[in-house]
Order: structure tokens, then C-alpha cells, then sequence
């Protein structure tokens, strides 16, 4: 059983069904990355740690857990807010043994091997605003990656609900800035370019902002008439399809998906 008693209030984690699996994990995995996984923790043991939040939720390592349950191996947990490098030291190897040498091969080979991205799931993430997927792939390899599905561009994307709760929280908390200022100072910064220049970079460094929807909600739900107004005309919160459409939002996604599909049908 999991108590609170951890750093920081964060589950201390007894086993290893304490652990959650990530419900959106983007890493589908595969039959043979899953077999060479196995045999490595039965030859040579656990290597790599997993990671997890301080709920236990899995954030990197699902299908090591999975395996690692299967053949019952216990757990040891190292609690830490990220500003420290854990290492994991094997008191029972040396490197250039055939056991060490072998586990560091199956190290990287079964990271390889047993990595298949869930695309639907990436197209999801990147569509709640929960990541930019540009941050991880360049466009090419993005296209190359999702091209077959309906491309990344056009997919129509299923509107998410947000139900407001909770009390109106700081306008801190509504939106991720980071990207976009640090875009906006280097562009300042450039002795290469004039002030025109700089005036339409800064403007496409905003496209960067990443919007916390569900803080917005909140927001929204203990604001004034009139920045609910002005939420509405600028579509951060949809109250009124028929409003949307009267503002041209409606007809204008509909007309860039209709444009961007004919040309990415070519």
C-alpha cells in the first residue's frame, strides 16, 4: 500500500504494482523489442531505472515494468526533484566482462527494437496543447512520421471538453511562455535584422505559446463580462458554436483544412 509520506507529499512506492501505467504512452512497443527486454532482465538483470511522478504514474519505462512485474523482480525507489543524476551502480559487474559488455549492448538494442510510435496518441498530445511535437522532430521527419495519418496539418481535431473548477487562478498560470519569449529575445538580440523584421518574427514567436485549457476554463468561469467577451471573440474558451461561426472562425478552419487537404493530396 502506497502512503504520503514521501518527499515533497509525493506516494511513497512499496512495489511494484504500486507503479502505474502512462494510459497516453505514445510507445506502443513491440513483440520482439518486449522478448529481447525480457531475456536481458533474466540474463543480466535490471540495468536503467524507470521514472516516475509523485503519484506513481510511469513516465518513462512502461514496458520494463511490465516485464519486470511478469518475472517478479522487486523494486527500490530513489526519490528526487530532478536536480541531482541518480546512477545506478552494479556492485556485481564490471564493463569489460561478457556480462557487462552484453548488458550495455542490450541496453541500447532493446530500446531500439521495442520502440513503435502510437501516432494517433502523439496527434492527440499534440492537439490538447500538452506538447510540440516540433521541439522532438524536425517538419520532414514529422511528415514522415504522421503523413499517413490524415497528416499533421489537417487532422480534424475532437473538441475537448474543460469543466470549470476550483478557484480563478493567476493569469501566471494560464499559458507557457517559455519558448516564446526565449524566441522573442534572440530576436531582439540579432544585430542581422531590421526592425520590420523583427516586428514579424516577434508576431510568429507567439504561435509558441502553449495554453493551459483547462486553467483558461477556470479563468474564464470567475472573470468579468468583459474579458469573457474578449475570451470568446478570441476563441480561448467556445461558449457558442453559432457565435464562433458568426466570428469566422468556423468557416475559416473549415477553408484552411479544405485548402491544406488539397494540397497535401498531391
Amino acid at each position: 500500500m502506497t502512503s504520503t509520506n514521501g518527499t515533497n507529499g509525493a506516494k511513497r512506492i512499496g512495489k511494484i504494482a504500486d507503479l502505474k501505467p502512462d494510459s497516453k504512452n505514445a510507445n506502443m512497443g513491440t513483440q520482439r523489442g518486449r522478448g529481447l527486454l525480457e531475456k536481458s532482465l533474466r540474463q543480466y538483470g535490471a540495468g536503467r531505472s524507470v521514472l516516475a511522478d509523485r503519484e506513481g504514474n510511469l513516465i518513462a519505462g512502461n514496458k520494463t515494468v511490465d516485464v519486470a512485474a511478469e518475472i517478479d523482480l522487486p523494486v527500490r525507489v530513489v526519490q528526487t526533484d530532478g536536480n541531482e543524476l541518480v546512477v545506478v551502480q552494479r556492485t556485481d559487474l564490471d564493463l569489460d566482462s561478457s556480462e557487462g559488455r552484453g548488458l550495455a549492448i542490450a541496453d541500447n538494442r532493446t530500446g531500439e527494437t521495442g520502440l513503435e510510435w502510437n501516432t494517433e496518441a502523439l496527434l492527440d498530445l499534440s492537439a490538447s496543447g500538452i506538447v510540440d511535437l516540433e521541439e522532438f522532430w524536425k517538419p520532414g521527419e514529422l511528415e514522415e512520421l504522421l503523413g499517413h495519418e490524415e497528416d499533421y496539418y489537417t487532422k480534424k481535431v475532437t473538441p475537448i471538453v474543460y469543466e470549470p473548477n476550483g478557484e480563478k487562478p493567476d493569469v501566471s498560470e494560464l499559458c507557457d511562455l517559455s519558448k516564446t519569449e526565449a524566441l522573442i529575445e534572440n530576436i531582439e538580440n540579432s544585430q542581422e535584422l531590421d526592425e520590420e523584421e523583427k516586428r514579424f518574427l516577434i508576431h510568429a514567436a507567439h504561435r509558441h505559446t502553449v495554453f493551459n485549457y483547462a486553467k483558461v476554463a477556470d479563468f474564464y468561469a470567475h472573470s468579468s463580462p468583459t474579458v469573457q467577451e474578449l475570451m470568446q471573440q478570441s476563441v480561448l474558451v467556445l461558449i457558442d458554436v453559432d457565435r464562433a461561426i458568426e466570428l469566422g472562425y468556423m468557416k475559416l478552419t473549415d477553408a484552411l483544412i479544405d485548402v491544406m487537404g488539397e494540397d497535401y493530396a498531391e
